[in-house]
């Protein structure tokens, strides 16, 4: 098979306040085994990105602008959700209530002064709420990215004009009654959403 002409950046965090065991990170070094580019002819790239302020634009836009992505599909954690939620915007605002892995938060409470209030996701969210969906996750689609780092960089990637997306994944279940969806379910949800970003580049 020739070489892939097309490339998705795939992302995933570190841990961070609250959340000592982050499962996007682990995606990020478990999806590389699912998601052959010789099998999909996507060049699939996965990295983490650090929980920080103050690295946020800078690992952003380095990764951007040496990978030259044709779309990009960010995973979050979000401890309050019970689902996977397809976030469809990021809006203009940081949160200087929660401390990031550092200690520290956002110099000012909006990601870009003077700009917009929010930017609109560039990936279409239904087919990837569908392709969740069809791997027996719970999945929604919702607008309501938060205003911590997950919110800013999807906010960073959007600005850049590389289509790209944001994925929440809710934490991992405690117990047998918790109804969270486990780690392998959130994992074959991450590949057939990433499957289905993929063929709508082909």
């Amino acid at each position: 098979m020739k070489t892939p002409d097309k490339t998705i950046l795939v992302t995933g965090f570190s841990p961070f306040p609250g959340a000592p065991v982050n499962p996007t990170q682990v995606l990020m070094h478990r999806l590389p085994k699912r998601l052959s580019n010789r099998e999909t002819g996507i060049d699939f790239v996965f990295r983490v990105l650090p929980t920080t302020w103050a690295a946020r634009a800078d690992t952003t836009a380095r990764l951007l602008e040496e990978l030259q992505p044709d779309a990009v599909v960010h995973f979050g954690l979000d401890g309050t959700r019970r689902t996977i939620n397809i976030e469809t915007r990021a809006v203009n605002r940081a949160t200087r209530i929660r401390p990031d892995a550092s200690g520290r938060k956002p110099a000012q409470p909006v990601l870009t002064p003077g700009a917009v209030r929010y930017r609109p996701a560039t990936l279409p969210a239904r087919p990837l709420r569908d392709a969740a969906l069809s791997a027996g996750a719970p999945a929604k689609i919702s607008a309501d990215a938060g205003t911590y780092l997950c919110n800013a960089t999807l906010w960073d990637t959007l600005g850049s004009g590389t289509p790209a997306i944001f994925v929440h994944v809710p934490s991992l279940p405690r117990g047998r009654h918790d109804r969270r969806p486990g780690f392998t379910l959130i994992e074959e949800a991450a590949v057939r959403i990433l499957l289905e970003t993929a063929r709508r580049l082909r």
